[in-house]
Formats: structure tokens, sequence, C-alpha cells
């Protein structure tokens, strides 16, 4: 007869693959946002997982239930601290780690279960080193998989009505796959050993298929949203740019005439104050015709329509740019980065009470083939991070947002990068382009 040690799986068993889901999906981010705390939360999660598991093995079915409680409420503690993702997400992928776990515990322990077929009560050595490596053969196959599945979409949003959906089908997969350990007086439970690990790993193996499929097309699904919304801001910017330059254009023909009226005006007038009033107003048009004239025609545009609306919001802004270094890039790309840049940052600082707070700074210069564009501008309250981007402040985080994303997404066409920081009150957006051959492209 079979040996007691082969009957039912060791509880420390699924804890390690707990964990090692965990971890392993931990380091398909590019940057881990740990620190000294957060690093010795997840060891302590880690360790207490597995003591856990491995001092309640086989407790009476009575205390199943709480100890099964823990151990997720524990995963998920990992989880969140291990990957500094709101709460939603969290639940969402620990839900996908829990049943990782469940089928690579279960798949190890078919495999040395049919190669083995132990009938001592104590594993020899060679059925040690069997199961070992049989469990990191399973695990970095499972592994390489989730970096095909999960990477590049962590950092999605997830809602409340798809993390049901995935708690649904995770709930279904863990009551079908162990319905045998619970009661064999089903129809639907095995009687045999081998036939209650086909059933626990099959059942797995299928509802780690759905939870994949469904999470792939939720992926998809999303990215076809975020796609048509930073198109439709890409559109929205380059109307705006078009009104603009209407109105800049109709506002400079007025400024035009208005010089030839004081030049016949200054020849009527003989007195010295009808003079210097006269000569006052030609200095302020000449201030406006030199201001906002960078080069590029498109920024000159966009400038002098976000100038007019700072001035009317007490709103500061400066501007030292050489635009020409923007003649490679397409009207539509340069209206829509700097449309949403400027709309960002004079939104961010409307918000200030202290009107001597709205300060907006932006540079374009030139570093060893690279345009650096960079804008700076003060901020208040606090902003959250998330892949590298803040996080929108408005309520409604799936219709807002898109405006840093279409600016990344911009520059990355021209193989460009982006980078902001927020520190001591003042917001940095750093962009860095590579000049391409396109640079003699002009207006």
């Amino acid at each position: 007869m079979m040996g007691e040690i082969w009957i039912n799986p060791p509880g420390i068993l699924y804890a390690v693959s707990y964990v090692l889901a965990a971890v392993g999906f931990t380091f398909l981010k590019k940057k881990h946002p740990w620190n000294n705390k957060k690093r010795v939360l997840c060891i302590f999660m880690a360790a207490f997982l597995i003591l856990f598991m491995a001092t309640t093995d086989g407790v009476p079915k009575l205390l199943f239930w709480p100890c099964l409680i823990v151990e997720f409420a524990t995963l998920y503690a990992l989880m969140y601290f291990a990957n500094d993702m709101n709460r939603i997400n969290t639940l969402y992928y620990t839900i996908h780690m829990f049943i990782i776990g469940e089928f690579s515990a279960s798949l190890e322990w078919l495999l040395c279960f049919f190669a083995i077929r132990g009938t001592e009560a104590k594993p020899s050595v060679f059925q040690i080193l069997y199961l070992i490596a049989t469990y990191v053969l399973v695990q970095g196959i499972l592994f390489l998989i989730g970096r095909k599945v999960y990477r590049g979409s962590i950092d999605v949003h997830i809602n409340s009505r798809e993390l049901s959906m995935v708690a649904v089908i995770g709930i279904a997969v863990y009551f079908m796959s162990n319905l045998s350990y619970a009661s064999v007086n089903t129809p639907f439970s095995a009687q045999l050993p081998r036939e209650l690990f086909n059933i626990h790993t099959w059942v797995d193996l299928g509802g780690l298929a759905i939870l994949f499929a469904y999470h792939i097309q939720l992926i998809e699904l999303q990215l076809k949203v975020d796609f048509d919304n930073m198109q439709n801001i890409l559109d929205m910017q380059y109307a705006n740019y078009q009104i603009s330059k209407k109105s800049v254009d109709m506002v400079n023909q007025k400024y035009h005439d208005l010089k030839h009226q004081i030049n016949l005006l200054r020849e009527e007038f003989d007195s010295k104050d009808a003079l210097e009033y006269l000569d006052k107003m030609e200095s302020e048009i000449e201030s406006y015709e030199a201001q906002n004239k960078t080069g590029n025609k498109i920024l000159d545009t966009i400038l002098t329509g976000k100038s007019l609306y700072c001035q009317q919001n007490d709103i500061k802004l400066t501007v030292v740019a050489d635009g020409s270094l923007l003649n490679f890039m397409d009207i539509m790309d340069i209206s829509a980065l700097f449309g949403n840049a400027l709309d960002n940052a004079i939104e961010s600082v409307i918000a200030i009470p202290e009107k001597e707070k709205r300060l907006i700074h932006l540079t374009i210069s030139k570093d060893k083939g690279f345009v650096r564009i960079r804008m700076e501008n003060c901020y208040g309250g606090e902003l959250d991070f998330e892949n590298g981007l803040p996080q929108t402040t408005k309520k409604d985080r799936n219709y807002h947002g898109y405006g840093l994303k279409s600016m990344r997404s911009t520059v990355q066409k021209y193989n460009g990068s982006v980078r902001v920081e927020a520190k001591d009150g003042w917001f940095e957006l750093r962009i860095l382009i590579p000049v391409g051959i396109r640079e003699e492209k002009e207006f």
C-alpha cells in the first residue's frame, strides 16, 4: 500500500509555490519601488506564509477555511508591499498568483507521484532531489509563460467589475479542484490518489487558462480604448492649434495695421506728451511681436495662444526655446506634445491660491545630437506615480490621465524618452529626442 506521505501534498509545497509566483510577478517590473521597510515587510510576509502553512498542515476541516483566509490575506499583503499597486489591482493579481501557485504545486506533486510511486512512509534522498528538480522546472516554465502574459500590462487600471469576474473564476477553480480533498461523497470527487491529483491539476490548468485568456482580452480592450482616447487628444490638440492659428493671425494683422496707424498719427501730433504716448504704444507692439518667436511657426502659435490665457489667469509663463530644433517633427506631433504639456502645467498652477506661485518655465535646447525639452511648474497637494507617470487627480480615472500617455507615445515615435519628477512643490517634465534625418524639414 502506498505510504501516507504521497496521499496529501504538504502545505509547505503550496506555500513556496505562492511565494515564488508573487516573487516572479514582482520581478517582471523593470523598477521596484522598494525601500528597506518594504523589503523587511515582504520577507516577513513570505516567511510567515511558509511557516504558517507548514505548521497548520493537516488541520481539522473546521479550521481549514480560517487558515485559508489567513493564507490568502498574507499573499495579498506580500503582493501589495512588493509591487506598490492600488488595492483593486493588488487583489486582481493576487488571485492570479494564488491559482498559479495552486497549479504549480499540484502539477509538481502529480509528476513526482507518477514517476516515483513511493511505497515508503519517508521519502528517500533521490525522491527529494527529484521533487526539487521537478519543482524548479515547473516554476521556471510558469515564470516564462507569466512574462509573456503579464509584462507590459502590470500597471493597467483594473475596475471593480473586472475584479469581480476574476474573483468568481478564482473561487470556482479553487472549489472544484479541491472538492475531492473536502469530500469523496460527491459525483465529482475522486476515489484514488492518482485520480485526485489529476482532477486537481487539470482543473487548475483550465482555470489558469481562463484567467490568462481573460487577462489578455482585457488588456487588448484597454489598449484599444487607450489608443482611441490618445488619438482623440491628438486630434483635439491639433484642432486647438488650428483655432489658435486663426486667432493669432488675426491679432497679428491688427497689430500690423496699428503700427501703420501709429506712424500716421506721429506725423499729425507735435506735442511731446502725445509723441511719448505713441512711442510707448509702439514699444508694446514690438514687445508683442518679439515674444514667442522661437523659429518654429507651430510652436509659436501654441505658445502665443497659451500666453494670452496665462496673462488672463495671472500665470507667469517664461520660454527660452530654439523652436527650429523641432522642424523635423510632424505638425500634429508638435501640437499634441506641447499642447498637452502646457495644458497640464496650466491646470496644475491655476489651482494654486497664491498667484505668485503660478509659474511655468519652458526650455528647448540642443545637447550632443539630442533635442532637450524641459517644462517646470509649481504644483500643490500630493502626486501619486504609477509606471513612471503621475496619476490623474480627477475622480474618473477611466477618462482622464491620457495627456502624459499621449505625450510619451508621441516622443516614442521619435525614439525619445520622457521623464517626470515631482519634488519640493516643483513638477519637472524632461524630454530627450534624438535629432533624426528629418531635421532639415521646414514648415
